[in-house]
């Protein structure tokens, strides 16, 4: 995977370059699945991982293997912030823990809820109120569904606040699993869609009718004659502007006629009871069309005729419907709740759920063993009431929880949060992990746990790391060689800016001593661009190794050059060949401290600024450094008449230059003593022999402004 930066904005953060990059824009995961942003603090590597957050105000343009992708595209990596931003570990358990019996049995678990949600959300809701017009809770058919286990289960699926919410999960996969299923029964489409049309209504024609019994005496003439008299009212008011009868011509007054028919009717009405007028009323207005069971013309005929059997086949029919209804519905609502394999799923999540779960994978060993090893408290996996898995650390559950109140020290808050996220990160979908200087605030320890888990967890994603520490990039090389690209992250107006590929031999001087004592000894020549810069730039170190290899004398004539008020001239050329080698320099040079305060320091160039960039850079400002060091001294040392027997130290010699509580020198003690440090760091590698930290965790831009003030405050002392 290779990755072309053209546009990076988030405010004002980023510098204009970034609004269209030209060059030093392509992050390369071709042959390594590690890409490290080396960026001194304040360059704006958490920016850039807002800014691939797609957090909001941020704005990106990203083309990944040929196709672009800005801001509003999906999501194209998954992020890992500072430690700052990993207050709460946030997921469930199943996001972390990767073994194949805990990840069967979530896979389990969410296939049965998925099946469960499909089939009482929506099929079974889709079914019953579709096909059986069931679509509340209490419905008139009820009475028809004979299984007093599925009316439970069909009346809580109806009710749309519960929704199947209240069905024992087990309980119905034992029930549908277990009913035996006939062949659906033979039937008329057009019936059973009469049938069902009218029996949900509150007026049902077929419940009136199985309700009632026949007697067939002169009450019951009255529904056809009601009827008949209803026709003649209709026929009336259809045809109110004739003159004549359409029947036998003779000559009506339709008025008089109509009002004849409307009191009878109406006295007709009166001799009938409830259920006789409900009858009535569904054969004379309400009956649906078609009349699908032929429900007028059979009770007119049987009351016409007193022929109960008439009435008596009807119901028959009727009951016939009520079993056909019944049947289909029990079949449909049974094969649809057996279509999802739930009894074999559930069987197989049982035996899984009995078991007690365990660590599995490498990773998450891993984790077990370093936290077991280091805390009082054990990380385990507990199962909850509801079967629900666990991560615990002692007796707490501390995912989502904020990690200060896990009472765990700083470091180990640290260390869980992010080895959690690494897994988190495993499962995620994206391809690419953005990692936010992961490992700043850590011990050794934690620091060699963690790189051995970014490349292991992370081994099967492509890992983009943001950071300001040397070490992080040692100790991933260490861990697994030639693991990564490094590349130097530049956001200064007015410089170099973008991601700046760290070349493999310029890598191998960082990363190991003895590579860039190698060079040292032989294939720099062909680098040094001045000599006698070179070798003033290299003095801070040099004097650092013959600390190391015991070599006194040399270290104490080196330690005359890193003073400003030395004056004694020191063979730098015989030191440098007596450490290394004879065959790089081609010249004699001896050199004291007083000449190097003396050399114009806008032309320091020690190094050719082409194989050895970050080398030529850091000698650069160390040189740079090192000409501020001995300017300070000398002028506070000449100006202040410093003994410097007494006051041989930078720290001593402004202290001794500053005495008093006057506002003034007070101003000066701050100012000085606040450069101090980092003007010593640029020249004392006796505890640590990596000469690149100090001098490129500071741009260009910051080490003249850093120059300009100690030179402007020198002059106005």
């Amino acid at each position: 995977m290779k990755i072309k930066v053209s546009k990076i904005k988030k405010n004002t953060i980023f510098a204009d370059e970034y609004l269209d990059l030209k060059q030093n824009n392509e992050l390369d995961f071709e042959k390594k699945k590690v890409c490290v942003l080396y960026g001194p603090n304040g360059t704006g590597k958490t920016s850039l991982s807002k800014v691939l957050n797609q957090d909001k105000g941020a704005e990106y343009t990203l083309n990944i293997n040929g196709i672009e992708y800005t801001e509003n595209s999906d999501p194209i990596a998954h992020i890992i912030s500072d430690q700052n931003d990993r207050n709460i570990i946030q997921g469930n358990t199943q996001d972390f823990i990767l073994g194949e019996n805990i990840k069967r049995e979530y896979e389990l678990k969410e296939t049965l809820n998925n099946s469960f949600s499909m089939l009482f959300e929506k099929e079974l809701v889709a079914i019953l109120k579709k096909n059986y017009q069931i679509a509340k809770m209490n419905t008139f058919f009820d009475e028809l569904i004979l299984d007093k286990d599925l009316l439970g289960y069909i009346a809580d699926i109806a009710n749309n606040k519960s929704r199947g919410k209240k069905i024992n999960r087990e309980d119905f996969i034992k029930k549908v699993y277990d009913c035996e299923l006939t062949d659906k029964p033979d039937y008329d489409e057009t019936k059973l869609k009469f049938f069902i049309e009218d029996f949900e209504k509150k007026d049902s024609i077929i419940r009136a009718l199985s309700d009632y019994k026949f007697i067939f005496d002169n009450k019951e003439q009255n529904i056809v004659k009601l009827e008949e008299q209803c026709e003649a009212v209709m026929i009336l008011n259809k045809f109110n502007y004739i003159k004549e009868c359409l029947v036998c011509d003779h000559p009506i007054d339709v008025l008089v006629k109509l009002a004849q028919k409307n009191e009878q009717s109406e006295q007709t009405a009166s001799k009938m009871d409830e259920q006789e007028k409900k009858i009535a009323e569904k054969i004379i207005k309400n009956l649906s069309h078609p009349d699908s069971f032929n429900i007028k013309d059979r009770v007119r005929t049987a009351i016409k005729q007193s022929d109960k059997s008439f009435i008596d086949a009807l119901i028959v029919e009727f009951n016939y419907y009520k079993a056909v209804y019944w049947q289909l519905l029990k079949h449909d609502f049974i094969t649809a709740s057996t279509s999802h394999s739930l009894q074999e799923n559930n069987e197989s999540y049982q035996v899984l759920i009995k078991s007690k779960p365990i660590f599995e994978s490498e990773d998450i060993l891993f984790i077990e063993q370093f936290l077991n090893e280091s805390l009082e408290r054990e990380i385990s996996l507990e199962r909850d009431v509801n079967n629900n898995i666990k991560l615990m650390l002692g007796d707490t559950d501390f995912l989502n929880k904020n990690r200060k109140d896990l009472e765990l020290s700083n470091g180990e808050q640290n260390f869980l949060s992010l080895a959690f996220e690494l897994l988190k990160a495993k499962n995620s979908t994206c391809e690419l992990i953005v990692l936010d200087d992961p490992i700043s605030s850590f011990d050794s320890i934690y620091k060699n746990k963690l790189a051995y888990a970014i490349l292991s967890f992370l081994g099967s994603k492509k890992t983009l790391i943001l950071t300001h520490n040397t070490d992080l990039i040692k100790l991933l090389e260490h861990q697994e060689k030639k693991c990564l690209n490094l590349y130097y992250f530049n956001n200064v107006v007015g410089e170099n800016n973008g991601f700046t590929l760290i070349n493999q031999k310029e890598m191998s001087i960082l990363l190991y001593i003895y590579e860039f004592l190698n060079l040292l000894r032989e294939d720099i020549k062909s680098e040094i661009d001045d000599e006698k810069q070179f070798l003033i730039s290299i003095t801070p170190f040099m004097r650092g190794f013959c600390q190391i290899r015991g070599l006194d004398e040399e270290k104490n004539k080196l330690t005359q050059l890193m003073h400003g008020y030395c004056e004694q001239k020191i063979n730098i050329t015989e030191i440098y060949e007596k450490l290394f080698s004879n065959t790089v320099l081609s010249g004699n040079h001896q050199v004291s401290a007083k000449e190097i305060v003396d050399w114009d320091y806008m032309k320091f160039s020690p190094l050719k600024n082409k194989t050895y960039p970050l080398l030529a850079k850091t000698l650069r400002h160390t040189l740079t450094y090192l000409y501020l060091r001995l300017n300070v001294e000398k002028v506070l040392v000449e100006t202040y008449k410093i003994n410097t027997k007494k006051h041989d130290m930078l720290s001593n010699i402004i202290f001794a230059s500053f005495k008093g509580n006057e506002h003034k020198k007070v101003q000066h003690r701050v100012f000085f003593m606040s450069k101090k440090t980092l003007l010593n760091e640029f020249n004392h590698f006796e505890m640590d022999m990596n000469i690149f930290q100090p001098a490129i965790d500071i741009t260009d831009k910051a080490l003249n402004k850093e120059r300009e003030q100690i030179l402007k405050r020198l002059k106005g002392l």
